[in-house]
């Protein structure tokens, strides 16, 4: 099994403890979630001066056939 969902299920036969995190740290930087129409070069810029400044990129394509 993968951790995750074994230790889900473990959590909720009583097997072991669940941690629920209900606040972010403090001093934490707010999530920034940003939709925007598919622009390649948009898309790269941001993500390079993201990565330049030592950052963190997530970026979500749900359409892995489809992907270059």
């Amino acid at each position: 099994a993968t951790p995750i969902p074994r230790t889900l299920h473990m959590s909720m036969l009583g097997i072991r403890d669940l941690s629920v995190i209900e606040t972010p740290p403090t001093n934490r930087y707010p999530v920034q979630t940003y939709v925007l129409e598919n622009n390649a070069t948009v898309i790269r810029d941001a993500v390079l001066r993201e990565m330049d400044r030592g950052g963190q990129v997530y970026y979500l394509y749900n359409k892995v056939d489809t992907m270059e």
